[in-house]
């Protein structure tokens, strides 16, 4: 049952015989009320699934033949609705018709008998307190509307956190299996300077694999809070950090990526959330680009503030999906795999990142052109070369 707000406060009458609903109509307006005067029982059941805020029906107009039509329409009613039935009998009218109307309208349990000859004033009254109820019902309406939404709300957190658990203890056993292994190869060579100097090293990758996992997480929960990341600024150069994490690609990954822009480009920035930044910005042009084509990251400087554009070809994301991407916990769909898990911190990181230096993320992705995110950084002292 959907109606406009203009629809939902009408009035419908239903006075088949002679000039009654003309009448009634005419005195409604006189009162500032809306209403719509139906001429059969069934146009009175079609303006009613349109909207309405109550009825006025003559008793002569509900009769077995016609009565399961109105039935029906109340019956169609949402649970919340109730909608007020004024029923307008005659003095001399049939005891025992009362009763068998009464008894048909049982669906309707807002009804007010109202004896002609029927006073102006009592005739107003009545349909102005039946919209007063009308109106507590949408309010209940629009309560329970909001209150599904949160539900859906949490339901859909629920099933957020219960995927990140399961992604957290699935990425994090990898790491910590690794450092177990290591450790154990590292107890069977301990004269093997070179081994272990290598078992060495991969045993802090593997710890600083687990760290950034961690630390995504905290950060995660501060953006969440609404508090912004915290920064400590040193001067520092955008492209020696670019090229850092380009550095710590591992083979074909690290291959596909031109590096384009100025021969430095510093400014006072946080160097380590930068870093963590760029970090997931790359990773995800490798993961989500198409496979073997080439990743462009460019720098520069317009306008006061330094910019960095991560681009790769592949699936586009749709728009209604973009503007959720900077969410924590939040992933695209398009061009996903089963094996392309991830806990969807990565892009509210960066965007935590850019929020805390003043700055800015954008994202542009269209079938034609592929996908850029642009991360703005107010310069604040650098030094462009």
């Amino acid at each position: 049952m959907t109606a406009s707000p203009d629809q939902e406060q009408r009035v419908l009458v239903l006075a088949p015989y002679g000039r009654d609903g003309q009448l009634t109509c005419e005195v409604l307006s006189d009162a500032g009320i809306e209403s719509v005067c139906c001429g059969t029982l069934e146009q009175l059941c079609s303006e009613l699934r349109r909207g309405a805020g109550a009825l006025i029906v003559a008793a002569e107009a509900l009769h077995p033949a016609s009565m399961p039509a109105l039935v029906s329409a109340l019956d169609e009613q949402p649970p919340w609705s109730d909608i007020p039935l004024v029923l307008a009998t005659d003095q001399h009218q049939a005891r025992a018709a009362r009763e068998w109307i009464m008894g048909a309208l049982e669906r309707a349990r807002h009804v007010t008998l109202l004896e002609r000859p029927i006073r102006v004033q009592t005739l107003v009254s009545v349909v102005r307190s039946a919209l007063s109820t009308r109106r507590r019902q949408y309010e209940l309406r629009d309560l329970l509307g909001e209150l599904e939404l949160n539900v859906e709300r949490l339901d859909a957190e629920h099933a957020v956190r219960e995927r990140f658990v399961n992604l957290l203890a699935h990425d994090l056993r990898g790491p910590l299996g690794a450092s177990k292994m290591t450790a154990e190869l590292l107890a069977h060579h301990p004269d093997d300077r070179d081994m272990v100097r290598k078992l060495a090293a991969r045993i802090g990758t593997s710890i600083d694999r687990a760290d950034k996992m961690i630390r995504n997480l905290l950060d995660a929960h501060r953006l969440r809070a609404g508090q912004q990341l915290p920064v400590e600024r040193v001067r520092c150069d955008l492209l020696e950090i670019v090229r850092e994490v380009v550095a710590d690609l591992e083979g074909a990954d690290g291959e596909r990526i031109a590096v384009q822009g100025p021969a430095q480009l510093e400014g006072y920035w946080d160097s380590d959330l930068l870093w963590r930044a760029l970090w997931n910005l790359v990773t995800n042009a490798v993961k989500y680009g198409a496979p073997q084509t080439p990743i462009t990251i460019s720098l520069g400087c317009t306008a006061g503030e330094a910019w960095v554009e991560v681009h790769n070809l592949g699936p586009s994301i749709p728009e209604e999906e973009q503007r959720q991407l900077f969410q924590p916990f939040s992933q695209a769909s398009t061009g996903r795999t089963a094996t392309q898990h991830g806990w969807g911190l990565g892009l509210a990181l960066v965007k935590g990142v850019a929020t805390s230096h003043g700055g800015t993320l954008e994202v542009s992705s269209r079938p034609e052109s592929g996908t850029a995110f642009i991360l703005r950084l107010p310069l604040e002292g650098s030094k462009l070369q």
